[in-house]
This record gives C-alpha cells, sequence and structure tokens, in this order.
C-alpha cells in the first residue's frame, strides 16, 4: 500500500512534541488500555493528567524488564528510530502494513507514537525514553538476552510450520530439543511478546500461533481427538529451513505438481512456487480437494478439463503427503502407513 493512503488516517503530531504531550492527544481509555498492557497498580482511578504523569514516570523505570523480553527484530526497529530522532528530530521510514504493525504496538506500549506533520509519516521516540532505551540497550547483559531470544523466536516459529499452534509444553519441549535454553528469561514470554507484534504469529493466552492459522480451536480439538498419535519431530535442520521459507521442504508429490504447472501450463516458475504454499495452507486450514480444483480454474484460468485425471491424482497426492497442524506435523499418508 502506498505511504500516502497510511499517512490520511494519521494524527498531527510536532517532532518536537514532549512525551506528556504525545501521551495527552490519547483518550483516557486508551490510556488505561496502557496501564494494563503494563500491568501497572494502584493508578486506575486517577484523572487523565494525574495517569499522564504516572505513567510517564513507571514507563521509564520498567523499560528494562521490558525490553528484556524483545528480539532483534524489535530492537532493531527501535534503534533505527533513535538514530533519525536524534538527527531530524523524527523518524522519516516508509510507512507500509508491517512498520504500521509494529508501530501500533509499540504504540500501545506507549514508547512509539506514530503520526504526521505536514503531509508526512513521521515515528517519534519521545526525548525522555530515547538515552535510557540506547544505554539499555547497549548493555552486555541485555545484547546477550536479545541473541538468546532470537533463537527462541526462531525455532517456535520454525515449530509451528509444522504444528500450526504452540502450548506451552509443545514449545518447552521444541526449545530444548534444538537449544539449551537459559531460565532466567522464560522463552514463553519471550516468544508470546513477539507474537503480540508481529505478522507471522499470534498469542493467544498462553498458544503461539502461526498467523495462516484460520481456526486454531479447531485444530486444537482435533488434536486432542488423536491421543494415540505422537507428534512429528522434525529435524533440526527442518525446523532451521520451516523458518526460512514458511512451510516444510516440499516433497516428491509437491514437486510433482509444481511441475506440471510450470511444464503443462506454462506458469513461471515464481507462480507456480506461489501457488503451491497457497494450497499447502488451504489444506492445512481444511480446504476440500474439490476447491483446490476450482481455485486452479477460476483464480489461475487454468483449463482442468485439459488432462484431468493426472491433474486430480496430483491434487489428491499433493494433499495425501502435505504435513497437517491436524496431524500433529504428519501427512494423511504418514498417519495412514502407521496404522
Amino acid at each position: 500500500m502506498k505511504e500516502n493512503l497510511w499517512v490520511e488516517e494519521l494524527d498531527n503530531i510536532k517532532p518536537d512534541a514532549s512525551y506528556n504531550q504525545l501521551l495527552s492527544n490519547l483518550t483516557k481509555n486508551e490510556l488505561n488500555e496502557m496501564r494494563k498492557l503494563w500491568d501497572f497498580h494502584g493508578i486506575s482511578q486517577l484523572n487523565k493528567a494525574e495517569l499522564i504523569q504516572e505513567l510517564t514516570k513507571r514507563i521509564a523505570d520498567n523499560l528494562e524488564s521490558w525490553l528484556q523480553y524483545l528480539g532483534s527484530e524489535q530492537t532493531e526497529f527501535l534503534k533505527e528510530i533513535i538514530i533519525q530522532c536524534e538527527k531530524y528530530s523524527a523518524a522519516y521510514i516508509e510507512v507500509n502494513e508491517i512498520t504500521f504493525y509494529i508501530a501500533d504496538y509499540f504504540e500501545a506500549r506507549g514508547v512509539v507514537f506514530l503520526g504526521q506533520h505536514q503531509e508526512t509519516a513521521i515515528f517519534l521516540i519521545p526525548e525522555e525514553l530515547r538515552s535510557k532505551i540506547k544505554s539499555i540497550l547497549n548493555k552486555k547483559s541485555i545484547k546477550k538476552q536479545i541473541r538468546l531470544n532470537d533463537s527462541y523466536i526462531k525455532y517456535a516459529i520454525g515449530s509451528a510450520v509444522y504444528y500450526g499452534i504452540l502450548s506451552p509444553d509443545l514449545l518447552y519441549n521444541s526449545l530444548e530439543r534444538y537449544l539449551n535454553p537459559e531460565w532466567r528469561i522464560d522463552p514463553l514470554d519471550v516468544v508470546l511478546e513477539y507474537g503480540e507484534f508481529s505478522v507471522l504469529a499470534d498469542s493467544a493466552g498462553p498458544f503461539f500461533i502461526l498467523g495462516a492459522v484460520e481456526d486454531a480451536p479447531e485444530i486444537l480439538i482435533e488434536r486432542e481427538e488423536r491421543s494415540d498419535l505422537d507428534y512429528y519431530i522434525p529435524s533440526k535442520k527442518e525446523i532451521e529451513n520451516a523458518y526460512q521459507k514458511g512451510h516444510p521442504s516440499w516433497n516428491l508429490a509437491q514437486r510433482r505438481f509444481k511441475k506440471k504447472l510450470t511444464r503443462d501450463y506454462k506458469l513461471p516458475q515464481e507462480e507456480a512456487e506461489r501457488i503451491l504454499f497457497g494450497f499447502y495452507l488451504m489444506i492445512n486450514n481444511n480446504v476440500s480437494t474439490a476447491e483446490i480444483v476450482r481455485v486452479l480454474a477460476e483464480d489461475f484460468e487454468i483449463d482442468i478439463f485439459a488432462g484431468k485425471d493426472e491433474l486430480i491424482k496430483l491434487i489428491n497426492d499433493f494433499h495425501n503427503n502435505t504435513k497437517q497442524w491436524v496431524l500433529k506435523g504428519h501427512s494423511p499418508a504418514e498417519v495412514y502407513n502407521e496404522i
């Protein structure tokens, strides 16, 4: 989406606005939501001016305890804003879906403010917080923790590719299998904090959920009903590949389907790969093979009647050999062979 379409929806803020002014732009309800997010007690009955005064002090005092739960994706974003604010009084970063989402996460914490000035989008970290954040992020102990957090996030996402949803037990088992967690900071808290801002994943209670999952409760119910089926255990390399690609490596059945798309239907490699990934997600979200055939015919304008029998066989093979979240990371073919 073009930047100017985002800018039209942003409130006006001044590059030199103080922390007090930025918080004053928020409603009392928004300030109370901020208080709840930080878990600050004993100030819910204050009036707006008093609440702003308390939030200004308490957020500054609690920055380090929060920053140690972040990964480098979050902290590098903060660093870039600080650098630009020090140079230009505000940060001029392209506003797109990802940066808007991250800014929304930080703004809910009262740390980053996104608005417009003279019809240009700007990001602000109040001067009262900038030096403190920079000092904290330069600490050796915090740098070490952030690197460790990156590992937790990486292997959590890689595992979620196979399982869709990670319960706390599943997360701990996965991390202990591939890493040596240091328990000063609970990895679950790190991963759930990541899910609060990422477009790749989400957090719901104690569950870490891949962003592509459409019906998490249904997946959990179906997995519970398969109590006799053990979870598939990916190798460390499989997890790392899943983190990089967003899906397990394509197997023979999936590669054959891709070859059909490129050879017989003359689709570019990139387009065929996109279809493969889309169908992989559809299958994991319990979409039928009949619907996949319809999508091929209507959305991609493929003549499904040319070589129909071969195409249907390839799609069925694709489905039966796709590792599925409801099957605890196994494909239907693997489960059938175990019976």
